[in-house]
């Protein structure tokens, strides 16, 4: 879950998968135009499918009264979940999706650990760097079944990335983030520059639905009796250029 903190104390939870609503749409309004283009987005919407069955039955943290955070999870626990989540893109979405969510993790482990997003201790390493070895690997074996090379792959993975950290950014509240080597800086809490701009017009809307979260709970038990009537708000982003 992306754990948004609001003025009034309330949080806007935003499900990984949904947020990944967001990377969808920026990739298919990129000015440098994604090739080969449906698989290049459906990659983005569905980069995050290793994370829905965690999302749907969300964990208690009792250190902050509210759903686990998504940084919060060690690399034991991220790993075989993103694995499970590469066969199941494998399976359902073709060879070219899944590779790129598969690489994707790779991508989330070389970044993560050293922005904080996930926590560091020396199992979680271990356990990281080994998914990078095997990645590396069933990689390759992909790329030669669809006849693709690295130069054509890692464009794609490199925007995938970049979209992914604009909608990790908005829906988690950051004010300055780094983007796939450009920055985000948010103008206003539903409104963000983007320097430099990537996408085909000057102004670009956004959105995806995050759950309305109005206190922390007591214990688990009320977390759970809640959660299914919390209130959803669309979360409506304006991007500009600098």
């Amino acid at each position: 879950m992306i754990l948004w903190p609001q003025p009034d104390g309330s949080i806007l939870a935003t499900p990984q998968p949904a947020h990944a609503m967001i990377a969808g749409q920026l990739m298919r309004r990129l000015a440098e135009r994604p090739a080969p283009f449906e698989p290049a987005v459906a990659a983005a919407i569905e980069h995050d499918c290793p994370w829905q069955a965690w999302e749907m039955a969300p964990e208690f943290d009792s250190a902050t009264g509210l759903p686990r955070a998504f940084n919060a999870l060690s690399g034991e626990e991220h790993v075989p979940m993103w694995e499970q989540g590469v066969a199941m893109a494998l399976a359902n979405f073709g060879q070219l999706v899944g590779l790129l969510v598969m690489r994707h993790g790779s991508h989330i482990y070389r970044l993560g650990i050293l922005g904080g997003r996930i926590a560091p201790a020396a199992a979680s390493l271990a356990a990281m760097q080994g998914y990078m070895a095997r990645e590396h690997e069933q990689g390759a074996a992909i790329m030669a079944r669809l006849g693709m090379t690295e130069a054509e792959v890692a464009p794609l993975s490199q925007k995938l990335g970049m979209v992914d950290s604009i909608a990790l950014a908005l829906c988690w509240g950051q004010e300055r983030f780094s983007v796939g080597g450009g920055t985000l800086t948010r103008t206003a809490p539903m409104a963000a520059r983007i320097d430099p701009w990537p996408f085909d017009a000057p102004v670009l809307e956004v959105e995806t639905e995050a759950l309305h979260i109005p206190a922390p709970f007591a214990d688990a038990g009320a977390m759970r009796a809640a959660w299914p009537e919390l209130p959803r708000r669309m979360l409506r982003f304006t991007l500009s250029g600098a």
